[in-house]
């Protein structure tokens, strides 16, 4: 388990773990997590201005409300 303690006299937040490689994996993972959804939504955004151009306007907005929900959930 990891748990996040901040000190009261240095005000410094650190990782309370029983391994050096513990920490390197838990900011591995978040960075590697924070770069998919960055990478999913500009994917998005690039699919939705390429095809918006032939899209009637109900459907324009039909493919806005599915990516949005895409993203959120």
């Amino acid at each position: 388990m990891r748990f996040s303690i901040k000190s009261n006299d240095t005000g410094l937040v650190y990782f309370l773990t029983t391994d050096v490689a513990e920490v390197f994996v838990a900011y591995a993972q978040l960075s590697y997590y924070i770069g998919n959804q960055m990478v999913l939504i500009f994917i998005y955004l690039q699919v939705f201005v390429f095809l918006s151009t032939g899209l009637y306007p109900f459907e324009r907005s039909y493919f806005k409300a599915v990516m949005v929900i895409t993203i959120v959930g």
